[in-house]
């Protein structure tokens, strides 16, 4: 007699957490240009030296701070015919990590009057996101089930047991900062801290028991 075919109903569960993040990202850079190469390193070394030693003032940890991106390119007047050197440009950029958020603000003010001329990849996260993780895992299970539900009375048949579940990566970033939600942090750069959304994916397959 041939195998009996296991009659199966298959969907994807979703989980979707919010929480306040607690820590912040965020990229600080220098620019110097100068005639030579050498001064141009230099002086954005310099530069540097200076943001970074402000920033340690400030009770950053130095297992927070590392050196991103280093740069050194020639600079061009194109206005005449052809291409005339004109100098050189240096830039270097440093990654760091807050761990407390209210001092995303204020740092930001430090290091742009320490001389950092850029700021960019400003992230919010939380710490520790495996409670968060835990409950978007309910939540993307029972997600399955009301859904394997629904298709299951659709087609006129019941639905059984769990029999698999796989899990997708769980991911988590920043939703858009809304203006309504701002609260200045420091007097000059306000910072609105949003949510964070914590998401669970899962596959899971079901019974037809009838």
């Amino acid at each position: 007699m041939a195998d009996r075919v296991e009659r199966l109903i298959s969907v994807r569960g979703v989980g979707r957490v919010r929480r306040p993040p607690d820590e912040a990202a965020l990229s600080v850079s220098v620019e110097r240009s100068a005639p030579t190469a050498a001064a141009a390193q230099a002086g954005a070394s310099e530069q540097m030296r200076k943001v970074m030693a402000v920033l340690s003032g400030r009770g950053i940890d130095a297992s927070d701070l590392s050196t991103e991106t280093i740069s050194l390119e020639p600079t061009y007047d194109y206005r005449e015919s052809g291409a005339r050197l004109t100098g050189y440009r240096a830039s270097q950029a440093l990654a760091l990590r807050l761990r407390r958020l209210d001092e995303l603000g204020p740092t930001i003010d430090a290091a742009v009057a320490a001389g950092a001329s850029g700021i960019s990849g400003v992230t919010m996260g939380i710490a520790d996101a495996r409670l968060a993780e835990d409950e978007a895992r309910g939540l993307a299970v029972a997600d399955a089930r009301q859904r394997a539900e629904v298709l299951a009375s659709a087609a006129g048949v019941t639905l059984g047991v769990l029999l698999e579940v796989v899990e997708g990566g769980p991911s988590r970033g920043p939703l858009p900062m809304m203006a309504k939600h701002m609260e200045a942090m420091s007097a000059d750069t306000p910072i609105a801290e949003g949510s964070t959304e914590v998401v669970v994916e899962i596959q899971a397959s079901f019974a037809i028991t009838g």
